[in-house]
């Protein structure tokens, strides 16, 4: 992860029963419209049925009204921790984005994603048969951005240190085995 609010979003989709990759590399090889690469800070997928013995049922239920239950979920996610967002440098707005993350989520044939595309370029979420794909913004300020579900890092936080709150027996015995110093000091910082 390249800093701490992609760090954060990490978390907050693993505690919410995703498989996030990070910053995601959208190879230029002729598929994006400009000569420059970039990246989805984050790809996730949820399949429909995970689980999880501690803290299984918790989960932010802002994020899942977006989706429909019995689905499995996949979220393309933009994090920016600045002040001031630029909405035209937002990546997943773009076309040439949206389906190069698509491709690799691998939810949809070939044949259906310039579909799922056309849906993303100005919706939040594009619902497939089995399979949803969502895009995410989390931002330092509260943003109204459409074509996305957004967050603000202070939500992201908040969740997380409720399942630390919620689980701080479970959670603060395990801290170590955390791969996140962050991580692993918010659950110090607020375990028993």
């Amino acid at each position: 992860m390249k800093n701490f609010a992609e760090e954060l979003v990490y978390w907050y989709l693993r505690f919410n029963g995703f498989f996030p990759l990070t910053n995601f590399v959208l190879h230029r090889q002729g598929l994006l419209d400009d000569h420059q690469s970039a990246d989805a800070d984050l790809l996730a997928v949820r399949p429909k049925f995970v689980a999880e013995e501690v803290g299984g049922e918790h989960r932010d239920d802002y994020l899942f009204r977006h989706f429909s239950a019995q689905t499995n979920i996949g979220v393309m996610c933009e994090v920016k921790s600045g002040n001031n967002v630029n909405i035209e440098k937002i990546h997943l707005r773009r076309e040439d984005r949206i389906t190069y993350c698509l491709r690799r989520l691998g939810f949809f044939p070939e044949n259906k994603v310039r579909y799922h595309t056309e849906v993303l370029k100005s919706h939040n979420v594009s619902k497939g048969q089995f399979h949803e794909v969502g895009k995410l913004l989390v931002t330092k300020r509260d943003m109204n951005i459409p074509g996305f579900i957004c967050l603000t890092m202070e939500q992201v936080e908040a969740f997380i240190l409720e399942r630390i709150r919620l689980y701080s027996r479970e959670k603060n015995g395990a801290k170590l085995h955390f791969d996140s110093d962050m991580l692993q000091y918010m659950i110090w910082n607020k375990g028993v």
